[in-house]
């Protein structure tokens, strides 16, 4: 609980900052330093290591992020380091992406599905998806076997469910409402 509203602090902040310079460019050097600091667990255990002086982390991410990442985002990056809060990276570059995509008006649509979607599936889907909120769609495509088959799609809070393990389990539960109702034989 905490996490989430420091991170939304430091995210509308830095949001803020990055509104009236370049806001994607700094979204884009969020997700890939969240990137870098995730998969790699050395960077990550030296991030967040307690005893590792706030001067030597400094210096790693330096190194790591070479001349690849904006001055702003190097800066909000020590910050978090010297204030011990490197480990909300991750909810901030989240809670962040989330107010530039309002900003520029986008919306996100994690997409899971039984097998890998052709493209001309995915740009339906985008069309389909765009005419529903009015805004454009950025989609996360993702691969579920235990869908069987159909879509699940999520944009915010909002799920569509149009998979056939949902439509079973829709027909099943249906099947044993009916059944526990007494049936009238020989009656048209």
């Amino acid at each position: 609980m905490i996490e989430g509203s420091l991170a939304r602090r430091y995210s509308q902040a830095l949001f803020e900052i990055a509104s009236e310079t370049a806001l994607d460019p700094i979204d884009a050097d969020l997700r890939e330093l969240t990137k870098m600091v995730e998969e790699n667990e050395e960077v990550k255990d030296t991030l967040l290591h307690p005893h590792i002086s706030v001067n030597d982390k400094k210096s790693v991410m330096d190194k790591l992020m070479g001349d690849d990442f904006g001055d702003i985002t190097r800066r909000f990056l020590y910050l978090l380091i010297d204030r011990r809060r490197a480990y909300l990276l991750p909810f901030i570059q989240r809670e962040f992406t989330r107010l530039a995509d309002e900003a520029r008006q986008v919306v996100e649509a994690k997409v899971a599905s039984a097998i890998d979607l052709s493209a001309s599936q995915l740009d339906e889907l985008k069309k389909a998806i765009a005419r529903m909120t009015g805004k454009e769609v950025r989609i996360i495509s993702e691969v579920r076997a235990e869908l069987i088959g159909g879509v699940l799609i999520q944009i915010g809070d909002r799920v569509i469910d149009g998979t056939i393990a949902h439509a079973l389990e829709t027909m099943r539960e249906n099947l044993r409402r009916n059944s526990d109702k007494p049936q009238e034989v020989g009656v048209k």
